[in-house]
């Protein structure tokens, strides 16, 4: 899955650079960086999320008057934590993936400082990550009794949906966007062998830098 990860990311690369090339000269190539909140929307399993972080490349240009036009490949890292149910521990766990994302950004008022943007993403993820693996034998908190294990089984492609403002100048944007994948990421069972529903979600806040 890592070296998944890495050709998706030359490869968007090459085409953020192409599309870059392609077209006009008021269009500009970025560098995003972001913190992420993570969020498992699930009524199986416990989920407490925590801080992660988001890094990529972006290239925004004007497609039509008030519109903006965001192409962007991202790799991200988000972090949570589930409960163990005997001993009521942590369990500190994260998941890493790509997102390759389109966006329409609306100027409001036909201005670059800020602007409203929506789009479809497709999103590449590896299954759920134990930062200590003395905790992958265990049963944690939630409906029912679900061991680390199976929680961590995943599926790897997901559909979503992105929503957010950004504000800023040619040079330096600040943005915050919504993260919601359409489709069950989880593909474990608990103890009862039902199967795990739940889907991801997630908040990015931070900068980009345009040249």
């Amino acid at each position: 899955m890592r070296s998944l990860f890495i050709i998706i990311f030359i490869c968007g690369f090459n085409i953020v650079a192409q599309a870059q090339r392609r077209q006009a000269s008021n269009n500009r190539l970025g560098i995003a960086l972001d913190a992420t909140f993570f969020s498992l929307n699930t009524d199986d399993v416990a989920v407490d999320g925590k801080v992660g972080w988001s890094a990529g490349l972006e290239t925004r240009g004007s497609s039509r008057p008030y519109w903006d036009m965001i192409f962007g490949i991202h790799l991200f890292n988000n972090k949570f934590s589930v409960q163990e149910a005997l001993t009521l521990d942590d369990i500190d766990m994260s998941v890493i993936g790509a997102e390759v994302k389109l966006l329409w950004a609306y100027k409001i008022e036909n201005r670059d400082y800020l602007s409203l943007e929506v789009g479809p993403a497709v999103s590449f993820n590896g299954e759920f990550k134990v930062a200590n693996k003395r905790y992958e034998d265990s049963i944690i908190t939630g409906s029912s009794a679900v061991t680390v294990s199976s929680f961590q089984e995943t599926s790897p492609v997901n559909i979503n949906g992105i929503v957010g403002l950004s504000g800023g100048s040619d040079q330096i944007r600040f943005s915050a966007h919504y993260h919601y994948a359409f489709l069950d990421v989880l593909n474990g069972k608990n103890a009862l062998s039902e199967e795990l529903n739940g889907n991801m979600s997630y908040i990015t806040a931070g900068v980009r830098f345009y040249f």
